[in-house]
């Protein structure tokens, strides 16, 4: 059997009763943190500029829209909350950011027919499942290729997650596939300068999942060699690998555990970095305007070009480089993390430390696949020189977010933007998915203005 016909018989054929019970948590723990990510995302001008957009196109008022006030159709809804979930570098990573891409396509079906929370559990559990599968046996797609992995993945684990919504069979679901493909797009052009493009991957990646999906329903063919063929998904984006790799244990391991969540609002390869300066930082009483060298020295995955941009300009070119995001780190508080604004990029200090710092590549770590290798992190204030080594950031693999962890993060992520009320009202909500009866409910929970 291909390889597109092989996952379409697994979305098909996998019930709510095949969940192992940790992963049914981790997908609650994950769903509230997509909600703390798109109610930042929803103050930030980028993102307010797609919803906008949104708007002005008007759509059939039948799903909701993070803190809007409005409704559109379920395609213009996916679009403008992949785009708010993705817009600060704090979403879910699971699935390859399959947060930002299934899960707004799921809930907007979700809302609209009306469907029960375990219903909404199985079809991003799968549509995660999709999507981290392709992104994990690909080669270079991203490194080497050029291609944004959540822009590529995304259509088809978005499609994947609607396809069970609507109950396909495997031939449907594997056409569903085959026209996601065909929406399977992101470059990574946008690292060098900080451009707007990234924000937006996630975003239209959901909309045209979903869409794919839709138009399956309507009779549609797609490729069903959509991944395997000879101008497919691996051929196309990814150098020479072992297909046999993406559904290997499919069915009896899921991929997509343990989970993987961030720490703070940039990159996932900062993660560790970051907490080892916080907590040097708390550690020592290091004063910003004391410190006279930094130096991080870690493996290539860190400290590859495109996270090493010492003069961006944006937001995003910020959070896409090492050691700005350092400079950030060292200046400020970045439990918070709407301290990453534009002072924080126009700070001289900043600017300077970014400018300055050393980064020193050592081929002795080895580079590994999925695992952000150990870096050292050397700060040096005159005679003072004080020394971490990193640790597994909280959220990642090997240093898990509980669901007491998740509500502290989403708490102290919204409580600037949200009431107190409303935010326990979605924590509770979420955390009884599995006995919600209609996922409008939360859908409107998390649409409310304050």
């Amino acid at each position: 059997m291909s390889a597109t016909m092989t996952l379409a018989n697994f979305v098909a054929d996998t019930r709510y009763a095949d969940l192992p019970a940790s992963l049914v948590a981790e997908c609650k723990i994950a769903t509230l943190d997509v909600f703390a990510a798109a109610f930042v995302g929803s103050s930030m001008p980028w993102a307010r500029r797609v919803v906008e957009m949104v708007h002005d196109l008007g759509g059939k008022p039948e799903v909701s829209v993070v803190n809007q006030p409005w409704m559109t159709d379920v395609s213009r809804a996916a679009l403008a909350n992949g785009a708010m979930i993705g817009a600060f570098e704090c979403e879910p990573l699971t699935g390859s950011h399959a947060s930002g891409t299934v899960l707004p396509a799921a809930l907007a079906i979700c809302q609209r027919d009306h469907r029960d929370g375990k219903a909404f559990l199985l079809a991003i559990a799968l549509g995660f499942e999709v999507s981290g599968r392709l992104q994990k046996a690909a080669v270079g797609l991203e490194n080497t290729r050029g291609f944004h992995n959540p822009g590529i993945q995304g259509p088809f684990g978005a499609a994947a997650a609607v396809s069970k919504l609507f109950g396909f069979d495997a031939a449907t679901v594997a056409s569903a596939l085959g026209l996601a493909g065909s929406c399977a797009a992101g470059l990574l052009e946008f690292a060098w300068a900080g451009d707007d493009t990234k924000r937006v991957h996630l975003g239209r990646a959901s909309s045209m999942g979903l869409e794919s999906a839709l138009l399956a329903k309507k009779g549609l063919h797609g490729p069903v060699t959509v991944i395997e063929g000879r101008y497919g998904y691996f051929n196309a984006f990814s150098e020479p690998t072992d297909i046999g790799k993406l559904t290997e244990g499919l069915g009896k391991k899921w991929l997509i555990q343990p989970a993987s969540h961030k720490a703070y609002a940039t990159h996932v390869t900062h993660q560790a970095v970051v907490q080892a300066i916080q907590a040097m930082k708390a550690e020592h009483g290091i004063d910003p305007s004391a410190i006279t060298h930094v130096t991080i020295r870690g493996a290539h995955r860190i400290l590859e070009d495109r996270h090493s941009v010492r003069d961006p300009m944006t937001v995003m070119g910020g959070q896409y480089s090492l050691p700005f995001t350092a400079a950030v780190a060292l200046t400020r508080d970045m439990s918070d993390p709407l301290v990453y604004n534009d002072e924080a990029v126009r700070d001289p200090l900043v600017r300077k430390l970014a400018r300055e710092m050393e980064l020193v590549i050592d081929k002795s770590i080895p580079e590994t696949h999925g695992i952000i290798p150990n870096a050292e992190v050397t700060i040096a204030c005159g005679d003072r020189i004080h020394k971490k080594t990193t640790t597994p950031h909280k959220g990642s693999p090997a240093n898990p977010l509980d669901w007491d962890g998740a509500c502290e993060k989403f708490s102290r992520y919204t409580r600037s933007l949200i009431g107190a009320s409303q935010a326990r009202a979605i924590m509770d909500a979420v955390g009884d998915l599995d006995n919600q009866s209609d996922m409008a409910r939360i859908a409107e929970l998390v649409a409310q203005t304050s």
